[in-house]
């Protein structure tokens, strides 16, 4: 086995050693209580937490179809909430949301959200709140 190779094998392995995944969700598609906290805003809803430490979340990807219409025309990609498992609406939602009831707040792509939720075109924000 040649040096370089060698090298990138201790590499894998002390990566999995710490336990940092080679694979999975990004750090920035998860928001938890300890960094709103930490952000120390002056917000008061989950909305305003994610405009301001996640605003990427609020872009839509790709175009999608309306539900049911197969020949409408192509629009915008919306993202959905998911609040402690169920379906709340839209991103305004999130408006109804005081920040310091968010246990945690994970961003999914329209891919992510389709293998997690079913069947859909959008994005998802999953919210979980405080026991």
């Amino acid at each position: 086995m040649s040096k370089m190779s060698q090298g990138l094998l201790a590499f894998v392995f002390a990566t999995l050693a710490v336990g940092v995944p080679l694979h999975g969700q990004r750090k920035t598609d998860v928001l938890t209580a300890e960094e709103i906290e930490r952000a120390n805003l002056a917000t008061s809803t989950a909305y305003d937490v994610v405009e301001q430490l996640r605003p990427r979340w609020f872009a839509t990807r790709g175009l999608a179809r309306l539900p049911g219409s197969p020949s409408a025309p192509l629009q915008g990609a919306s993202v959905r909430v998911w609040l402690n498992d169920h379906n709340a609406g839209y991103v305004d939602y999130l408006k109804t949301i005081p920040a310091n009831r968010v246990q945690q707040m994970r961003w999914y792509s329209q891919n992510e959200a389709a293998s997690h939720f079913g069947p859909t075109d959008d994005a998802a924000i999953e919210v979980v709140l405080k026991r």
